[in-house]
């Protein structure tokens, strides 16, 4: 019998899907290209680590040096004409489907690199906001509602994400372990993975994944530019975590939400109340959040 969607997810950790129809691609791709202004070329091609990107780039740096680049979109002004990708109905569907409903937007970025990049990013599950000493092997067990997914949905043929299925719902193996040098959150950069495989994605398909999932981008020198749409969500029926906190909310001011489209204006506004709602970041990696049983 065929799996269904969030059978395949809850065991792999990832699952693939046809979002975007050729015209929806090709739209798309013209309002990213026209953000971006791609025409810069680099001229140091020396290769650049992107381990540390958590604070997103500036999309006027574009294209200067030959690396990968992490916009953050949803609190930079100017970058609207894109924003309606994040709220995409077979998306949300989706994703409703795999976690639950009222679904809260918490990342809406673009990953864009020109051709000629080499982009590589050491191996990790996305826990960075955990200190080290905090992450405990019980937040990757199977009984641990994951709140939150995240999504890559390229406008052109890719393989830079690299993951390891199924890792996400158990904690490291002992050569994971190795591999990781000791870090609970970022692997070197090159370090070999057991059990890894590449993503191959055609434009306009998404690879929807568990944040916990052992994970990092990596490709060689790229024959096509890179230009995916990257987003994360979690539902308001359940408590967030730590992810949900990547937005920086105290750029969501009154005056920038007018800026917005309805339904952008309605979705930060969403989040901005449960922001309120569960303002600890802190708390969300504790076992009394995670399993509300113990307190009973």
């Amino acid at each position: 019998m065929k799996k269904s969607l969030k059978e395949q997810f809850l065991k792999d950790g990832y699952i693939i899907m046809d979002i975007l129809s050729n015209q929806e691609i090709s739209h798309l791709r013209k309002i990213m290209d026209d953000l971006l202004s791609p025409k810069s070329k680099f001229s140091d091609t020396t290769l650049i680590s992107s381990s540390f990107q958590h604070l997103g780039d500036s999309i006027t740096e574009f294209g200067k040096e030959a690396r990968q680049y992490y916009f953050h979109l949803l609190t930079k002004p100017n970058t609207e004409s894109i924003h309606h990708a994040f709220h995409h109905p077979t998306i949300l569907n989706v994703v409703e489907e795999l976690i639950g409903p009222d679904l809260i937007v918490n990342n809406a970025s673009i990953l864009a690199a020109n051709v000629g990049t080499s982009y590589s990013l050491g191996w990790h599950r996305d826990v960075i906001q955990i200190p080290e000493n905090e992450i405990e092997d019980w937040l990757f067990s199977p009984e641990r509602f994951h709140n939150s997914v995240q999504i890559n949905l390229p406008l052109v043929d890719e393989s830079a994400l690299w993951i390891v299925p199924g890792s996400h719902n158990r904690p490291n193996l002992a050569e994971e372990n190795a591999a990781f040098s000791g870090s609970k959150h970022y692997a070197p950069v090159g370090a070999d993975m057991p059990g890894s495989m590449p993503v191959t994605l055609k434009a306009g398909q998404a690879v929807i994944y568990n944040n916990s999932l052992i994970h990092r981008g990596h490709t060689e020198a790229m024959k096509l530019p890179r230009r995916t749409l990257h987003m994360g969500y979690h539902s308001a029926v359940f408590p967030p975590t730590w992810h949900f906190y990547l937005l920086d909310g105290n750029l969501l001011t009154a005056e920038y939400l007018k800026t917005l489209s309805p339904t952008m204006k309605s979705m930060m506004e969403a989040y901005l109340a449960c922001r309120a709602k569960y303002p600890d970041m802190a708390a969300t990696w504790t076992k009394k959040y995670n399993f509300p049983e113990l307190l009973s």
